[in-house]
């Protein structure tokens, strides 16, 4: 295919394209027309472009963490288990090949507590070996390592401990990151103690679809108590060790924002619970932690269209309604707008703001190409309007295994044929090369939005 005929592809983006025929540098060269007419809408210098993986979800046989144990007792969708996986653990190189093809200049990835810490108190040198040898790799790809410690999974011997609920907890976290921070801490540029603290407390403790599946509202309370106690605790211990050393380490969490709007914009009660929501869920987590935070990583997919419903206990008194909005293949609302106002939210902090999520499931990838379009520019402009957002990883690199929803959610610019292990970059793929490679966004790949749109 020519980079003239892609071209005329992009004009509609209800086209898809077979992106094995698609040169992985066709996207950046595409013809350019007068400066005045396709500008570039251009990224402050040395913001980073990466994507974003966890190792549970693309590694592979991770069986000494509670979610195998979990999916072995099928509560995942149609009894459907992680399994192999992406093989990550073995095709980290490939993959990263991808990445550094992509245009990237950085990577999110977690590091999995359950294979470095197999037994309490017992550190694998194989495996922390394994992960420097990961990092190392990225590293020679010019990717710099933005490094999860801990993204959902737990090992199995912490879980039968009573997990976050035991009282040994946040000591032994702290012992994993401290250990983390001295084995390799010379090869990490971003620390993320915890991802998404709100999403596991709803999902383990609240609706009971993650383990330990244990429901309760004094649950809910305890957890969210020791999970702030263990991010202090984690941020001390890093610190304590990296400035000892001599290393500029950056610290903070990757925490899911959710944005909302009254279902009812007469009703008093659908706007006092919209504040009361956003209070508790986008902003007590970082209160209750304050001073303990170089950063601040925003996940951002969900907007939410709230009517409030005193009757709907188990789903915390609310309803979400997306009739006559746009949804991906989970039914998730797609509101770029939404990211733009979880940014502006965020930068009450004061710090520097990294996107550390964004993405859609979209199987045949025809939504996505927009609506990453559309996410990015609205990231620009709140950098236009002051919060200081100095960089964004797109969820995911890879399809991959997505928690109770198993392998149904396709969130990858790169598709995975888990029986084959082989990758195909979609079409997404090349459309945020473009962006990643011109450090902004071109006049040419508004085509994606449609007339009437903000540029």
């Amino acid at each position: 295919m020519s980079a003239m005929s892609l071209t005329d592809d992009i004009k509609d983006d209800s086209i898809l394209i077979d992106s094995a025929s698609v040169a992985d540098d066709q996207l950046s060269e595409l013809p350019q027309a007068r400066p005045h007419i396709h500008e570039t809408r251009k990224f402050p210098d040395g913001f980073l472009w990466g994507a974003a993986t966890a190792a549970h979800q693309v590694e592979g046989n991770n069986v000494n963490c509670d979610w195998y144990r979990w999916e072995q007792a099928g509560h995942v969708l149609r009894g459907q288990v992680s399994g192999q996986a992406c093989d990550q653990f073995n095709r980290y190189e490939e993959d990263f090949d991808l990445a550094a093809e992509l245009g990237n200049n950085t990577h999110r990835l977690s590091i999995e507590w359950a294979r470095i810490e197999p037994e309490d108190g017992r550190f694998d040198q194989e495996v922390i070996l394994h992960y420097r040898h990961v990092l190392e790799a990225l590293r020679k790809r010019g990717l710099s390592p933005m490094v999860t410690l801990w993204h959902f999974t737990l090992p199995q011997w912490f879980a039968d401990r009573g997990g976050w609920e035991s009282s040994g907890a946040v000591a032994r976290f702290a012992r994993y990151s401290e250990m983390m921070a001295k084995e390799l801490g010379d090869l990490v540029d971003l620390w993320v103690t915890i991802n998404e603290p709100m999403i596991y407390l709803a999902q383990s403790y609240g609706t009971g679809v993650w383990p330990p599946g244990k429901k309760g509202a004094w649950r809910v309370l305890r957890v969210f108590g020791r999970l702030v106690r263990a991010h202090r605790a984690s941020y001390d211990r890093l610190h304590r060790q990296l400035d000892r050393e001599g290393y500029q380490a950056r610290v903070g969490i990757a925490k899911n924002v959710v944005t909302y709007e009254p279902y009812r914009r007469y009703s008093e009660l659908d706007g006092i619970f919209i504040r009361l929501a956003d209070r508790l869920f986008n902003h007590q987590f970082f209160i209750w932690t304050r001073g303990k935070h170089d950063f601040i990583g925003v996940n951002y997919y969900f907007h939410y269209r709230i009517r409030y419903r005193p009757t709907k206990i188990s789903s915390f008194f609310h309803e979400v309604h997306t009739e006559n909005r746009e949804v991906s293949d989970l039914g998730w609302e797609i509101n770029p707008d939404g990211m733009f106002d979880a940014l502006m939210s965020m930068s009450r902090y004061k710090l520097p703001v990294y996107v550390t999520e964004n993405g859609i499931a979209s199987a045949d990838d025809g939504k996505r190409p927009r609506a990453l379009v559309a996410m990015v520019k609205e990231v620009y402009h709140a950098i236009k309007a002051g919060v200081d957002v100095r960089g964004y990883y797109h969820w995911s690199l890879l399809d991959n295994f997505e928690w109770e929803k198993g392998y149904d959610g396709k969130f990858g610019l790169v598709a995975v044929d888990f029986k084959t292990q082989q990758r195909q970059p979609r079409r997404s793929y090349y459309v945020y090369q473009d962006i990643c490679r011109e450090n902004g966004i071109r006049h040419d790949l508004l085509r994606f939005l449609g007339h009437g749109v903000r540029w």
